[in-house]
């Protein structure tokens, strides 16, 4: 019964976390599209701030003889991060740089689902992993399906070209979103060596990623700030909201915060819940059924994106999109059964 429970927690973050996320986002994006490096920025403090807390230990200098505060020792040692945190860094600036290059949510989420395809090139080159008619059927259908998408999206900002959309600015979207998918391939691959190596150290992951990426946003220190000048002089974050937070002190429950900071606090939240929701749910699922779930997941947020937002997604477009998420299911169900017959051989051979 706990277990249970535990589940239909899970399945509420993810799904409510994740899809809320995904409107918080688009919300943002309407007021300033020009936002990617500022929005990374505070996502990365926030989490990163959420582990110091967890992180962090305090001595008693006159016993220890040592300094007053230090951090909890490590499962792995420190410059084993560094290639992640660069390969994060970059991954996760990427992502949200996108979204400056006329790239929509529906396009964005499709090349997320469809980032197998690198992953899988990847672990042959690298690994030397051999696949299954069935898996490399199914990557076929989903590079299909992401040809499609893409050739329908290219053809769609054709006709809507205006000042403000610019289609060689989209392909360089598109060329961005490639890289993006080929360092969060790389990222995974060497993610998979490490928590072979030092088992459940994925807290620790998340907290070195986050802690060691923010002192790199220097090298955007200029956009940055010049992302928050847009953010507060945008004509959509005129109104504010006073916070009447009881059990506070007047002079905080009564600071005004801006519209637009509102839904910068709320992508925080979400993100983080629907990141706790992935982690609980990987923790009581096999991962077959973690990333039929999380495709479920993906498939509604594109709903969202599309109906409530009207961002442009042609029959084709959608045509291309079922391709994508039927042939990321297929590979998820080909590869548990490569799986498991690899196991039934190892026994045969006991």
């Amino acid at each position: 019964m706990a277990v249970l429970n535990d589940l239909i927690i899970g399945l509420y973050l993810v799904f409510g976390g994740c899809c809320f996320n995904v409107i918080t986002l688009e919300s943002i994006l309407k007021v300033q599209k020009k936002c990617g490096r500022l929005i990374t920025l505070i996502q990365f403090i926030f989490i990163a701030s959420e582990g110091l807390i967890r992180n962090i230990q305090f001595h008693n200098p006159l016993k220890e003889k040592r300094f007053p505060i230090s951090l909890k020792p490590r499962k792995a040692p420190l410059y084993k991060w560094i290639l992640m945190v660069v390969l994060f860094f970059v991954s996760s600036v990427l992502n949200n740089l996108v979204f400056e290059y006329h790239i929509s949510i529906p396009v964005h989420i499709i090349f997320r689902s469809g980032s197998i395809i690198m992953n899988m090139l990847l672990s042959f080159l690298i690994l030397k992993r051999r696949y299954s008619v069935q898996q490399i059927l199914a990557i076929c259908t989903v590079t299909v399906g992401l040809i499609i998408t893409t050739l329908s999206s290219a053809k769609d900002q054709g006709k809507t070209q205006t000042q403000e959309t610019n289609l060689y600015e989209w392909i360089i979207g598109i060329i961005i979103l490639i890289i993006s998918s080929f360092t969060g391939a790389l990222m995974g691959i060497y993610q998979e060596y490490m928590f072979k190596k030092y088992p459940n150290t994925w807290k620790e992951c998340l907290f070195y990623n986050h802690l060691l990426s923010v002192p790199i946003f220097l090298v955007f220190l200029p956009q940055i700030k010049e992302q928050w000048h847009l953010f507060q002089t945008s004509p959509k974050n005129r109104i504010g909201y006073y916070l009447p937070i009881p059990l506070l002190p007047s002079f905080i429950s009564n600071i005004k915060i801006q519209g637009v900071w509102l839904l910068v606090i709320a992508n925080i939240i979400t993100q983080y819940i629907c990141v706790s929701g992935v982690q609980k749910l990987s923790s009581l699922c096999s991962s077959v059924t973690l990333n039929l779930i999380l495709n479920i997941r993906k498939f509604i947020s594109l709903l969202i994106s599309v109906i409530f937002f009207d961002n442009p997604f042609s029959s084709w477009s959608w045509f291309g999109s079922i391709f994508v998420f039927i042939g990321v299911v297929w590979y998820v169900k080909a590869s548990d059964m490569k799986k498991k017959k690899e196991k039934e051989a190892e026994k045969k051979n006991k």
